[in-house]
Order: structure tokens, then C-alpha cells, then sequence
């Protein structure tokens, strides 16, 4: 006989669900631009700013400096981006954007939103908003929990 689920149990399920979707999605996206979901997720980041350090890209992005390396290696190789040694400190990175990338970052963040709303579209307005607020309480939630670990 199987137990009643309780609803951490049913929203632990949905998560995951959603995760494996999400991740789906980013793959075909990355891909369309013959880039990795990482890659992609780094460089989107560059449409608030041109320029960060290596710890500011393993803070936003939740990763280990050997991970940052790694893609950080193939963005330059893909001459999108360079890193420069601060004079000062020479284990202080900066990261920067090169000219050739900001057209590709602009053209990656038109076509996710078009993606979204692509997929959004047959939505009903009233469910919109109504995901909106259980997204905003379930990122909120999330959020407080990596910052406790």
C-alpha cells in the first residue's frame, strides 16, 4: 500500500520535475548558440555590466574557481571575453567583454525572452500572475536557504 504524500513531498517532486524541464530548455537554448548552458548562464550576467571579478562570478553563479576556470578557458578561446590581472594584486581578476561578444550577449538575452514567451504563450493571464507570485515565494524561499548553507 503506498503512503499519502505530504506536500513537501508533492512540492520536492514538482521541483525536481521542473529542474530536469529547466535544464532541458537550457540545453536546447545553449546549443542554438553553440555554447554550454554554463557559458551561457556567465555570460548573461554581462548584460548588467561589462566587466566583473572571478569572485563576483562565483557568487552570482554558485560555482567552484576551477568551474569558473574551466569556462572562462573556453569564452577566451571563443574570443568573447579576456581576464586581466589587477596591477596590484595579481591573483585579482577581472573579467571583461570583449567587442565581438556584445552583440552575441544582446542577440542571447532577445531570444531567451522570446523562448519564454514562446513557451508561456498559451498561458492564460490570470495563470501568469498567479505563477508569478508562487515563483516569487518559492525563489525567496530558495534564496534563504543557500545563504544558511
Amino acid at each position: 500500500m503506498l503512503k499519502a504524500k505530504n506536500e513537501y513531498e508533492v512540492l520536492a517532486e514538482m521541483i525536481c520535475e521542473l529542474t530536469r524541464n529547466c535544464n532541458v530548455k537550457e540545453d536546447y537554448f545553449a546549443a542554438s548558440f553553440n555554447l554550454s548552458p554554463s557559458e551561457v548562464r556567465l555570460l548573461m550576467l554581462f548584460t548588467i555590466t561589462d566587466t566583473y571579478s572571478i569572485k563576483e562570478l562565483r557568487e552570482k553563479l554558485k560555482l567552484t574557481s576551477g568551474r569558473i576556470t574551466h569556462i572562462l578557458t573556453s569564452l577566451e578561446d571563443k574570443k568573447l571575453l579576456i581576464r586581466i590581472p589587477v596591477n596590484i594584486d595579481k591573483r585579482n581578476i577581472i573579467v571583461k567583454l570583449l567587442p565581438k561578444a556584445k552583440p552575441l550577449i544582446k542577440n542571447l538575452h532577445q531570444n531567451y525572452r522570446q523562448l519564454h514567451k514562446n513557451i508561456l504563450e498559451s498561458v492564460d493571464k490570470n495563470d501568469i500572475i498567479q505563477i508569478q507570485s508562487s515563483m516569487a515565494i518559492l525563489l525567496e524561499v530558495l534564496k534563504k536557504w543557500v545563504n544558511k548553507i
